[in-house]
């Protein structure tokens, strides 16, 4: 037999970038707990303290809350906002300094929006209103999320330029735009992690649909959120709720990101199983961003045996018979519509 037969061809091997990136537990540690001192534990410290011991007002006490509820704010959005501007060409989206990424759009959205009941509320002694400020952070974020998924499902084109993509360019879903601006500036792997993130999407209709489903399981996240936190905020006393609201954004932030890892194991391990089905060996380029010695050697590619005549052809004609539904229309979407992205 021909050692030809016997071993799959380069036809046979579909590559894709890897987009595992390095990080260190300590810093996203410290980060962590700089979010929650400054969110949960001092202003919880301010407020039962200086209620107990001191004779000032509740306009007061909500007075200093909020000023303190908005210090981590003072910190990470411009430090990203500076390494985005100073180091356009290295982590930003075009070389163009202003040409923020979607990521700092939608945060810097998001806070505007935060800050009205910080601000508003102390002044008009609207006291439970304050307590929806986290809600008036998680909320927008949610209407960005499900804004794009109406685009995408609907192939509206973009009116602006939104991270990589350039004007008239298919919107994607949002958790795909974040994944390209987190790792790129973020976890500072740069313009690279960029182009790896949209060469993925173009290659893989599975990922295509991950990032699909994970901005539908974070717009029914944080919908949740909005609704536990509105309840806890009128139906419970104003000594209770500020304590539980503080603390539960960062428990249904936790609880989030378990149910994310969960789904976006799952569905990596259902894009090797695609590629699988369809004889087709998923080959994971071992060099790129994220400490996997970007420059340095390639693993060759695992060696099987090939598929057997009229498999392939099989799997094609049973996805044809199979009905197509709104949820799996990205799987099946044949590569020819994919749109093709510009990343300078």
């Amino acid at each position: 037999m021909n050692s030809n037969n016997s071993h799959e061809t380069d036809d046979d091997l579909l590559t894709l970038p890897d987009l595992h990136f390095s990080y260190r537990k300590t810093s996203v540690a410290l980060y962590v707990a700089f979010l929650i001192i400054c969110n949960v534990l001092i202003p919880c410290l301010l407020f039962y303290l200086l209620q107990n011991f001191t004779n000032i007002t509740t306009k007061e006490l909500i007075g200093i809350s909020s000023a303190a509820l908005g210090i981590s704010s003072c910190f990470d959005a411009p430090f990203r906002l500076f390494r985005l501007v100073k180091h356009a060409r290295t982590y930003g989206p075009t070389d163009v300094w202003w040409h923020l990424d979607f990521v700092m759009w939608t945060y810097t959205f998001a806070l505007l929006v935060f800050a009205f009941p910080l601000a508003i509320a102390p002044s008009i002694a609207f006291y439970n209103f304050f307590l929806m400020s986290t809600m008036m952070l998680v909320g927008p974020v949610g209407v960005v999320f499900l804004f794009s998924l109406l685009a995408y499902h609907y192939q509206w084109r973009l009116p602006v330029r939104c991270s990589s993509e350039p004007v008239g360019s298919l919107m994607k879903p949002a958790v795909f735009y974040c994944l390209e601006d987190v790792g790129a500036v973020d976890f500072m792997h740069g313009r690279i992690f960029r182009q790896r993130v949209h060469r993925r999407w173009d290659a893989s209709p599975p990922f295509r649909q991950l990032m699909t489903e994970l901005t539908i399981y974070w717009v029914i996240s944080g919908a949740i959120y909005c609704g536990l936190t509105a309840a806890v905020t009128w139906a419970a006393t104003l000594n209770f709720a500020f304590g539980w609201v503080l603390g539960q954004f960062f428990i249904w932030a936790f609880v989030s990101w378990v149910g994310c890892h969960f789904l976006a194991r799952r569905g990596l391990k259902r894009e090797r199983a695609y590629w699988d089905d369809r004889g087709r060996t998923l080959f994971k380029e071992n060099t790129g961003p994220g400490g996997i010695n970007e420059g340095g050697e390639q693993e060759k590619p695992p060696k099987r045996s090939r598929s057997a005549p009229g498999h392939a052809n099989d799997s094609a004609s049973a996805d044809t018979s199979t009905l197509t539904t709104p949820a799996t229309r990205s799987l099946n979407a044949p590569p020819s519509k994919v749109e093709k992205t510009e990343v300078v």
